[in-house]
């Protein structure tokens, strides 16, 4: 019982990591259709954020605000300067994206060599939940990283930029007609996914080696996470996260890693010849 426990504990842990990497992601991909490669390295940045403001001293909690503010502003500069120019072609967005991820990883190593970086564990121990004990830095990470999924939801689904955000979704020449000024809402749009990112890089930060190849591990689960949950409904990266974190749970607990991860990669197969047999509708 008590192994079952702590694979749930696990099982929570992953969710809350996928989403809130996912969940960047599912906004300019799933909202925006870019298919931005160069995702992970905003995870990168952040994490990076973090090794910067502890090892500088400062509370590691304030990379958080820190991170957000600086992707924020990463991800609405790439959006001006180079996706603007691509929307509505798939085949460019994904050579330009992979070309800056490239030039991101260069960048993070010339700044920072290749030498990976460690930031501390800010809450150290374990606590016991329900008679099963489990680290508290990761209890605490499931909380936050739910906390800021559940506000950058709300902020598209039950916001008057939410709203414009839908518009332009559902019809960008219509909206455009209406005047709603599409440009503004696509750098805010892509400015927040990469803030998400960035966060998420804060997070997950103590819990791995910092160093310029970081995001490589993320993204790839994040693609499975925003194709399970669909790629036009924000909610469905919640539902996505979960799907692919109790099947990797459950797979790495029956069989392996390995397995787990091609499991994935099956269901993620699935989900999309299915939803390319379906309709496609745009929800948030």
């Amino acid at each position: 019982m008590e192994a079952l426990g702590i694979e749930l504990l696990n099982g929570l842990g992953l969710f809350a990591t996928l989403g809130i990497v996912a969940l960047g992601l599912g906004i300019v991909f799933g909202l925006m259709g870019v298919i931005n490669l160069a995702h992970g390295e905003f995870v990168m940045i952040g994490a990076y954020v973090a090794y910067l403001v502890q090892d500088g001293g400062l509370n590691y909690w304030l990379a958080i605000p820190a991170a957000a503010v600086v992707l924020f502003f990463v991800g609405s500069a790439v959006e001006m300067v180079l996706i603007r120019r691509i929307y509505q072609k798939p085949e460019l967005t994904i050579l330009a994206t992979f070309g800056l991820s490239i030039v991101l990883r260069q960048l993070a190593e010339i700044l920072f060599s290749k030498n990976s970086r460690k930031v501390s564990n800010p809450i150290p121990g374990a606590t016991d939940v329900f008679g099963i004990t489990f680290p508290t830095y990761r209890l605490v990470l499931i909380v936050v990283a739910t906390l800021i999924v559940v506000a950058v939801l709300l902020l598209f689904t039950k916001s008057r930029f939410g709203l414009t955000v839908r518009a332009i979704v559902a019809n960008r020449g219509l909206a455009e007609s209406s005047g709603i000024r599409t440009s503004v809402a696509n750098i805010l749009a892509f400015g927040i996914g990469a803030a998400a990112a960035g966060v998420a890089g804060v997070l997950v930060a103590p819990l791995v080696s910092v160093d310029s190849q970081i995001g490589l591990s993320y993204l790839p689960g994040a693609f499975l996470v925003v194709i399970v949950g669909g790629f036009t409904r924000l909610w469905g990266v919640v539902i996505g996260a979960a799907i692919v974190a109790a099947v990797q749970t459950g797979v790495t607990h029956y069989v392996d890693a390995v397995w787990a991860q091609i499991a994935a990669l099956v269901l993620a197969v699935v989900m999309l010849q299915l939803s390319r047999s379906g309709s496609r509708e745009v929800t948030i």
